[in-house]
Parts: C-alpha cells; sequence; structure tokens
C-alpha cells in the first residue's frame, strides 16, 4: 500500500515482473508489482504515516525522507560519508536494476496528490454528508465553482512549497523524473505544471506530461460528484497546451455519469491497472504521477 502524507508528495520504490510471453496491449496484464521497503522513513514502522511531512523531516534537512543508511535486503551500499545521498540512491536502483533478472525491473515513482481545489473548501464549509447528498451533485454555489474543481489560491501556493522543496534538492543531485503523468483533472494538472514549470518543463528540450487516457488510472473516484468530471480534450488542450494526450482519448468525458459513483475497490483497481501498463511499456525508471488522494493511496 502507498500512502499520501501529510504535504503533497510521496515518494517510493516499486519492482515489478513482466510476463516476457505477454504481447501486444495485453502485456500490462501479466504485470506483478511490489514495493521496497527500506529507502525512505516512511518506510520504518515507527514513521506516522498521518504526520509525515517530507519538508520537516529531521527539521534541518529532510530529502524527502531519505535514510542516510538505507535498509534494503541484499543491497550493498558504499561506505562514504561524504557521498551525495542523492547520488547513493540512483546508484543503488541502477544496481538493483543491473542484478536483476531480464523481465524484473526496479521503478522510482513521485507520486504528489493535488494541491487543494475549490471542491475541497466547499467540502470543509458545508461537511461531508451535506457535501455527499447535495452540493457535489451541483456545479457550484453562485459563489464558486467546483467543477472540475480548480486550484485554490492555497492550492496554488502549496504547489510552489512543492516546486521549492525539488528545486533545493535538485541541487543535492536529486534524479528528477524521465516521465510525467497527470490525472485529466484540472487541480492535478495545475499541480504539476506549478510543481515543475520551471525546473524541467521550461525551455528548449522541457519534458512534456501525459494525460493517460486509455485506462483512466489517475482519476479520483468517478461518477455523481461534479468535481470529478473532466473537461473537454479541446478545454484541456487549451488551458495545458504543453501536455500531451496518450492513447484515444476522447473530447467528451464519457466515463462519469450523474447517477452512478464507482466503488472504491473499482477505483483502485483501475489505478493498479493503469501503472501496470506504465511498467511494461516504458524503460523510464523515474516517474512522476500527479494524481488525487484517492488514486494514489490505496
Amino acid at each position: 500500500m502507498v500512502v499520501i502524507f501529510s504535504s503533497l508528495v510521496a515518494l517510493f520504490v516499486a519492482a515489478f515482473i513482466v510476463d516476457t510471453a505477454g504481447a501486444g496491449v495485453q502485456r500490462w496484464k501479466s504485470v506483478k508489482k511490489t514495493t521496497v521497503v527500506g529507502f525512505f522513513a516512511q518506510d520504518l514502522a515507527e514513521t506516522n504515516e498521518t504526520t509525515f511531512d517530507y519538508l520537516t523531516f529531521r527539521e534541518i534537512t529532510s530529502n524527502f525522507g531519505l535514510l542516510d543508511k538505507f535498509r534494503v535486503p541484499g543491497l550493498e551500499e558504499r561506505n562514504d560519508r561524504d557521498h551525495a545521498p542523492w547520488k547513493k540512491f540512483k546508484e543503488a536502483i541502477e544496481k538493483l536494476n543491473k542484478k536483476s533478472p531480464k523481465n524484473t525491473a526496479y521503478k522510482v515513482l513521485y507520486l504528489a496528490r493535488h494541491g487543494e481545489g475549490y471542491h475541497n473548501v466547499a467540502e470543509s464549509f458545508y461537511g461531508t454528508p451535506l457535501w455527499d447528498c447535495y452540493w457535489s451533485l451541483l456545479d457550484g454555489n453562485g459563489t464558486s465553482r467546483w467543477d472540475d474543481a480548480e486550484l485554490t489560491p492555497k492550492g496554488i501556493e502549496e504547489a510552489k512549497k512543492a516546486s521549492a522543496a525539488f528545486k533545493d534538492q535538485v541541487k543535492a543531485k536529486f534524479p528528477l523524473p524521465d516521465i510525467y503523468y497527470s490525472s485529466p483533472l484540472s487541480r492535478a494538472a495545475s499541480t504539476l505544471e506549478i510543481t515543475w514549470g520551471n525546473i524541467t518543463l521550461s525551455g528548449h528540450n522541457a519534458a512534456k506530461p501525459i494525460f493517460k487516457e486509455p485506462l483512466q488510472g489517475f482519476r479520483e473516484t468517478i461518477g455523481i460528484h461534479t468535481c470529478d468530471r473532466r473537461n473537454t480534450k479541446t478545454w484541456l488542450h487549451k488551458k495545458y497546451p504543453s501536455f500531451t494526450f496518450e492513447g484515444d482519448f476522447v473530447e467528451v468525458d464519457k466515463l462519469w455519469d450523474p447517477a452512478w459513483r464507482e466503488p472504491n475497490e473499482v477505483r483502485n483497481r483501475r489505478a493498479s491497472d493503469a501503472l501496470n501498463e506504465i511498467f511494461a511499456d516504458t524503460s523510464d525508471t523515474f516517474i512522476s504521477i500527479t494524481a488525487h488522494s484517492g488514486a494514489i493511496t490505496r
């Protein structure tokens, strides 16, 4: 299980095995995943997952919870106190991949929950019972809108705070993502754009974040709540011109239903299948995914 902490970003290492007999678009169905513990304080039994904050761990310098000494079974470390922690981490991942069987690989996932959206404010104001049974069915209340909810000013500042934290870590040789995925909902895409905008998403060789349509795995729970109904492809392209659309990304959201909300187990399976597809189809090791608490905390 992956947990989301009191701040926007969670990092973890995953190993996966792909059945090499698989082929074509069905290859992702043969993926088997497991997490690798021992790199981050988030893995430790003594870490409180509900209060852990990647920015304040150890108060002075957190390195997002990266441990000074890794506790990964079978992994030999360099005995070098002056070795930059993130450089050591990257070398450890490279070593694990080099030693792994042909159909096994290790990935590092940077999971980010979006900053505060207007729907979050509305639910807090009205209370969850009233939100679930009435207000979440509307597009807004006349004062603010929350259909495909956008970030509030506080949410924008949260994303800027995450961006500043990443910039600090980059100075310490933090391994930047090789590829960036986003939920197609506005609050997630804006969070990604603000977080990485002037780090890796600008300039001649800027990365191109991806809206991944086929499995819709990174969306929040789908149905009934208008905040979870995505905008049109045309609107998204205009709002986020640097993003690319992968697969058969249709113009109108055909998955959202005003009368039915998918069960949590369906959402969880959807997210798991999306990860399987990425793991099976990309050779990238460091993967950024910006999504929602419902999609990344189960």
